[in-house]
């Protein structure tokens, strides 16, 4: 039996490194700019993605009793809870980040369900993700031939295309996708650097082949679109006496 990895160990490791410094520089470049009261963070909790966000009010649901504790450089505050049951009210949150949230759970169209849920209308929510046509996980895949773990033992990457209907079915309108590291299954960072020319190859002609996926979307209510009258163009008036008179023969019998 293989040895089993956690996302903590993971995020020690090379390619773990790539990933922080990738999402850090990706999410951060997105939540400067959203603004309100209430931002919200569910997973990952060694990566602080509300760290470029003005919010006053910052929070992280992680079930990870090791990582509840605050220390003094991190200005989130810790909510015990499962990703699938969040202990908050609905559209309360103006911020929602799902960091690897989906890759970990046993319910992810439930744990993203929950997040919508929460979200204030016009709020925004941020997903990064592995994507399951990356090299990396193509490498996850020798697992089950006894091969050492390469990504964290419970991962389950989601397909872009499967979270776009997902994303739609709750009123999740996706205006932001991004797509990082093409390199491939390496342990060491040395050799991984040798490879960085196909981000930017990656980028321009495979963005579906990368290791890693970010999604932004804006949640919309749905409701009754306003007619403005002035915008409708009249009709025509038919002529007096273009529609047949109605006729004895046309009355049914009784």
């Amino acid at each position: 039996m293989s040895a089993r990895l956690s996302f903590a160990d993971f995020l020690e490791s090379a390619p773990g490194k790539q990933l922080l410094a990738w999402e850090n520089e990706a999410v951060s470049r997105i939540v400067e700019d959203v603004f309100g009261h209430t931002a919200l963070q569910v997973g990952c909790p060694k990566f602080n993605a509300l760290a470029a966000n003005r919010m006053q009010s910052k929070w992280l649901v992680t079930d990870d009793e090791s990582a509840a504790a605050n220390n003094e450089q991190d200005d989130r505050r810790r909510i015990l809870a499962d990703a699938d049951a969040l202990p908050i009210a609905a559209e309360s949150i103006d911020l929602v980040i799902l960091a690897h949230a989906l890759d970990f759970s046993a319910s992810p169209q439930l744990v993203l369900r929950e997040a919508a849920r929460v979200l204030e209308p016009e709020g925004r929510l941020v997903l990064t993700a592995f994507n399951p046509l990356g090299l990396w996980w193509l490498r996850q895949r020798f697992v089950s031939l006894g091969a050492r773990p390469y990504l964290p033992t419970r991962t389950m990457p989601i397909s872009v295309f499967r979270l776009r209907d997902w994303f739609a079915l709750l009123g999740l309108e996706i205006d932001i996708g991004r797509f990082g590291i093409y390199s491939p299954g390496l342990r060491v960072e040395k050799r991984l650097r040798r490879w960085a020319w196909l981000d930017k190859a990656g980028d321009r002609w495979a963005p579906q082949f990368s290791n890693l996926y970010l999604l932004s979307a804006v949640k919309r209510r749905p409701g009754t679109r306003l007619i403005h009258f002035s915008s409708v163009k009249k009709h025509k008036q038919l002529p007096a006496g273009s529609l047949p008179a109605a006729s004895s023969s046309s009355l049914p019998e009784n």
